[in-house]
């Protein structure tokens, strides 16, 4: 069994390019035995094993089954406290996670909507028939849809519930052809009391696909089962699919998941580093979260290596660590420091409209901000008085100063204050 391990680090060893990366992640993965058809592999510990989920399990996975698709690799790890060896994972995926449920999935303005539809239809008290979610990688489509079927489960055992992506689907209709069972693939989707199909836009173009998923879903949605569906864009530019299709997810309810806001990625990346045990403080959270915008897989894949990083050389996780591994994250690592990304992130940071920090508004509620980002402007850009007046709506180089002493007054007053506006430039100065 060492040998086929051997096999696939060498294939990993031609697909990472990067010779740092693989003896960073995949030289300290040690074969330990086997049992039955069971391949133990040894790694330091639970961070180390999220980053590998994150970005190499999959690679892993595809190369295990080429070498041996009967074969089960298990990742083990010694625990903390007692030196124990404890089973981890199986690259077996269960079709269902049952890490993602409710409680570990962290709502913004851009997903309140769509997890409170969730909840609803989960709890059985809800008509929406079909629900169908989208939103961009990343955002916690699958978290959801399998909250929801975890939900169900718990409380509901009677149900029969199935969690299928659209290639799982095509796969199993394509294997069911193929051995002459058609009978059997469409009386086990037609007994479900809950079906869930995520990704539905990787749906193939192949006609039978397409047909098969029309008549399940109309025999379902006639008995009154429970569909749900997700998506990456409105079923309305679902082009692959026909239009007969198209028009029967939009009978029941649409939800989108929007991109967290920078609080909501703040409160993510705590929540996901206490799941992990990964310790970090809420200002080097605030510096990933302003950092890593696209999705929070995203930040989940880089405070998971930031963990493994951390735990493998024995070191305290600081500013200038995060700073280091987290590279290959940022979607703006070369973008030029401007009044305008000053100015957006300070109205992302306190609530109020771009626009209203350059308007005549002069409640607490926007000349704060104002004065910070005026503040910020001079400290990071230099920018003379009369140009950071400019703006702000043409305001006097006077009210520039008298806005910045202020500020710089409170930071001397307030230790707390003086940490937060520390935590401002280094954002922008890290660049």
């Amino acid at each position: 069994m060492e040998s086929i391990w051997t096999k696939i680090k060498e294939e990993l060893k031609k697909t990472i390019k990067d010779e740092r990366e693989y003896n960073l992640w995949i030289s300290p993965i040690k074969f330990i035995g086997t049992d039955e058809n069971e391949l133990y592999l040894k790694i330091p510990d639970s961070n180390f094993f999220s980053f590998i989920e994150g970005k190499y399990i999959d690679l892993i996975n595809s190369l295990l089954i080429r070498f041996d698709p009967n074969l089960k690799i298990r990742f083990i790890y010694p625990e903390a406290k007692k030196g124990k060896r404890k089973k981890i994972f199986s690259t077996k995926y269960p079709n269902i996670n049952e890490n993602y449920t409710f409680d570990n999935f962290i709502p913004g303005e851009g997903s309140k909507f769509a997890f409170a539809v969730a909840y609803s239809v989960a709890k059985g008290e809800s008509n929406y028939n079909p629900v169908y979610i989208y939103g961009d990688v990343g955002l916690g489509k699958t978290h959801l849809l399998t909250a929801i079927a975890n939900y169900i489960l718990k409380n509901d055992k009677t149900k029969n519930v199935m969690f299928k992506s659209s290639k799982d689907f095509m796969d199993e209709m394509v294997y069911h052809l193929q051995n002459k069972k058609y009978a059997e693939f469409k009386n086990k989707y037609k007994n479900a009391d809950i079906l869930i199909i995520d990704d539905i836009q990787l749906m193939s173009t192949w006609e039978a696909t397409k047909k098969e998923l029309f008549f399940i879903f109309n025999e379902l949605y006639e008995a009154n089962k429970q569909i749900i569906i997700s998506s990456d864009c409105p079923p309305k530019d679902l082009k692959k699919l026909e239009e007969r299709l198209r028009s029967r997810f939009e009978w029941g309810i649409i939800a989108q998941i929007e991109p967290p806001d920078l609080e909501n990625r703040i409160a993510i990346l705590m929540e996901k580093a206490r799941e992990k045990n990964i310790p970090i403080t809420k200002d080097i959270a605030e510096y990933i979260a302003s950092k890593i915008k696209r999705n929070v897989r995203t930040l989940e894949g880089a405070l998971s290596r930031i963990g493994a990083i951390a735990s493998i050389r024995g070191v305290p996780i600081t500013i200038g660590l995060v700073r280091e591994e987290i590279k290959d994250y940022i979607d703006e690592n070369k973008e030029e420091v401007t009044p305008e990304r000053i100015k957006n992130f300070i109205a992302e940071k306190y609530g109020v409209k771009v626009n209203e920090l350059s308007s005549k508004n002069n409640s607490p509620r926007v000349s704060f901000p104002r004065q910070i980002a005026m503040y910020l402007l001079k400290v990071i850009i230099n920018m003379p008085l009369n140009k950071i007046g400019r703006e702000f709506g043409n305001k006097h180089h006077s009210t520039v100063l008298h806005s910045i002493n202020k500020i710089q007054s409170r930071i001397e007053s307030d230790s707390a204050f003086e940490k937060e506006i520390e935590s401002y430039i280094r954002r922008f100065k890290d660049f």
